[in-house]
């Protein structure tokens, strides 16, 4: 493996390609990058200046260019900073991950450059044989700890027992029963911010006049998180004496389809608040095929502000979860556990949602508006804009 030292960054793109050789660090060989535009979008600066840092990389083999395809990890390098070995932690990207484990790789490679650490990673289908075997590499290439990014929710009970026999100590990205300690938050605090975004998303829709207001989600008994936010809105809802319209859908166009046909007829009224970005396009999807479109005959809000939001038609309403803020405290919590110390947030950032077409709120949002809802940064746009410079 090639040992490439890295000076302070002085220069935007710079700044950038740092980030970028750490980002290729959470990637396993032959994972793809995000794009350029999006990668622009993420560090605050122009596709032009993403383009001249991922330069260095294609010319240096890290990277490579596949046209038409995107740009994919070559290779791995270790980045250190001057004479020093930066501490080494290990990411296991679980194998056919979802746009949100993405932008936690990304917040991971953010924090990493800030902290002086260096990231290596390797794919995983199951944590019995693959999650083991990655690990006794990764503990050969000396790292300290392990961070999971993200893992389907019916895998709890796997990961429960390779974390008890991991060789080294594994930061989770949610709160396990046994093992609280290794989640990146305290047991109180994982979860509530959906919690708290529900009853704020519920208020907005409120506050624009809706009094059907509904859910929509997946169809996963055993997700915590999802747990929490059905009680929120059902608590909401339950509290202003609202209809109860509560969506679970299972993966697949049929069940998203029956879904939208059960909402058809709320049109006109029909506010939906989506657990994320993929449930909310695949709502906008089924709605299409019926010859429905938002805003016009509904209004809907999705959540991590993924690529595909954007772009979307119409654009998606969507809430920006703070992904630093998860990179960075995945980060303390493992090398805190490799000292046999437990670090873990113990307060929740503030979100802020994205206003495009698909809510129908743009243009009905003054001060005194926002001032009905405090807990929540509320931008307004008409589309993607790219700012900054190299």
């Amino acid at each position: 493996m090639e040992v490439i030292s890295v000076e302070a960054p002085r220069f935007k793109h710079q700044q950038v390609e740092a980030e970028l050789r750490q980002l290729v660090g959470t990637i396993p060989i032959a994972g793809r990058l995000p794009s350029e535009r999006r990668l622009a979008e993420f560090y605050g600066c122009n596709f032009l200046t993403v383009r001249r840092a991922l330069k260095e990389l294609v010319d240096d083999g890290t990277v490579v260019r596949r046209i038409g395809s995107g740009t994919f990890v070559a290779r791995h390098t270790r980045v250190v900073q001057g004479k020093t070995a930066n501490p080494r932690i290990g990411v296991l990207v679980w194998q056919g991950g979802d746009a949100y484990a993405n932008r936690v790789l990304q917040g991971l490679a953010h924090e990493a450059v800030n902290n002086a650490v260096d990231l290596r990673s390797g794919w995983v289908r199951d944590f019995n044989h693959d999650g083991v075997e990655q690990a006794k590499l990764l503990a050969k290439e000396g790292c300290v700890a392990i961070v999971l990014p993200w893992f389907p929710h019916d895998r709890v009970d796997e990961v429960r027992t390779f974390v008890r026999g991991c060789a080294l100590p594994v930061s989770l990205p949610m709160v396990v029963p046994g093992l609280e300690v290794n989640s990146f938050e305290q047991q109180e605090v994982f979860g509530a911010s959906l919690q708290v975004l529900t009853e704020q998303l519920c208020g907005y829709f409120f506050a624009l006049g809706h009094r059907r207001i509904a859910l929509l989600g997946p169809d996963s008994p055993g997700d915590v998180v999802l747990q929490r936010l059905i009680s929120a809105y059902a608590c909401y809802t339950s509290r202003l004496g609202l209809p109860n319209f509560c969506g679970l859908a299972k993966p697949g166009a049929q069940a998203m389809s029956q879904l939208a046909e059960r909402w058809k007829d709320q049109r006109g009224d029909l506010a939906v608040i989506s657990y994320d970005d993929e449930h909310a396009l695949r709502f906008m999807t089924a709605m299409h095929k019926l010859g429905l479109s938002a805003p016009g005959d509904f209004q809907i809000i999705g959540y991590n502000d993924t690529e595909a939001s954007a772009y979307s038609d119409p654009p998606l309403t969507t809430v920006c979860q703070n992904f630093n803020y998860v990179g960075y405290w995945l980060i303390k919590s493992a090398l805190a556990l490799a000292r046999g110390e437990v670090a873990q947030s113990t307060s929740l950032p503030r979100l802020q949602m994205i206003v495009r077409a698909s809510c129908g709120g743009a243009g009905r949002i003054d001060e005194a508006f926002r001032q009905q809802l405090p807990g929540l940064d509320i931008i307004v746009t008409e589309g993607v804009e790219e700012s900054g410079s190299g």
